[in-house]
């Protein structure tokens, strides 16, 4: 299946810790920084056929929005938002260093009990699959695995959840909880302590200072997205994309033919495209003052 003899595949999964590099480091608010790591040559290419061939086939439930291909009910971060529109109460709960906290233990698990793998079986593509004992972010097959850390438990919450008229949407790290009604303090508290327990139960924590409560009375955000009507961006999201922008167009003609100039272009250009999803005639003003300041290639 991965295309490696016995032989290969073992010493692959012995060596499969020194197989990957730096690929991105992201600060965060916290002052922290986010580490996301690249797999490198056999062991990319073993995570790939792993991705396409296992990972690929299951069928995730729609709570589930992080990273899951599907034309029929499409996931990722609006669709996400989107779910959790024109609600009275929202919740938002994030998993304090997720990825980090996702152990060799839990992968072994889900390889063993989820896809009823061989105890050696599921030992190779567990370490085919984590760095040094923990889920690496940014790699083919973290965040389908991601999907599945609470595979045993997380299909009872939601019911129960949505049986008291409360939707429940995971993206990777990041839980959502709405309802069209208010929620009363008491099923607030609840609904947060059912989800704490069952993070608990897998050694992972929520953090509490990112937890948000809030009603149709303020400004409600999920995964960065304003969800009162419909989804949108923040103010202050709207107006770092635009502050990119003319920045861009400040620049002299001489000086964008540069690889940092073309690195600012493609970064700025991304930006306006995400913008366009929640705010498209904002979106095409920027467009065409990007498309006045390209970069200048040198032959």
């Amino acid at each position: 299946m991965l295309k490696l003899t016995t032989q290969e595949l073992a010493h692959l999964a012995q060596n499969a810790d020194k197989l990957y590099r730096i690929g991105k480091r992201e600060k965060k608010k916290d002052g922290t920084t986010r580490l996301c790591f690249d797999a490198l040559g056999p062991l990319n290419s073993a995570q790939a056929r792993i991705q396409c061939l296992i990972l690929n086939k299951v069928t995730y439930p729609e709570y589930l929005q992080g990273s899951i291909k599907d034309k029929a009910s499409p996931r990722g971060q609006a669709a996400n938002a989107r779910l959790h529109t024109n609600q009275k109460t929202i919740i938002t709960l994030d998993i304090t260093q997720f990825f980090p906290s996702v152990s060799h233990a839990i992968v072994f698990d889900i390889w063993h009990r989820f896809f009823r793998c061989p105890p050696s079986v599921a030992t190779c593509l567990t370490k085919l699959t984590t760095k040094e004992g923990a889920l690496p972010q940014g790699t083919k097959t973290s965040n389908l695995l991601a999907n599945l850390v609470f595979w045993e438990e997380e299909w009872q919450l939601a019911a129960q959840l949505h049986a008291n008229n409360i939707r429940y949407t995971r993206l990777t790290d990041d839980i959502t909880c709405s309802s069209h009604r208010p929620m009363t303090t008491h099923e607030k508290t609840t609904c947060i302590a059912a989800i704490r327990a069952m993070c608990l139960r897998k050694r992972l924590r929520l953090n509490r200072k990112k937890q948000t409560i809030a009603n149709a009375a303020t400004r409600m955000v999920t995964t960065k997205l304003v969800v009162n009507t419909k989804t949108s961006l923040t103010r202050q999201q709207r107006a770092a994309i635009r502050s990119a922008v003319n920045t861009l167009s400040n620049v002299p003609p001489e000086q964008r033919s540069t690889a940092h100039y073309q690195r600012q272009y493609s970064r700025a250009s991304g930006r306006v495209a995400y913008l366009k999803q929640h705010h498209p005639h904002e979106a095409a003003e920027l467009r065409t003052t990007l498309r006045h300041t390209r970069p200048i290639r040198q032959d």
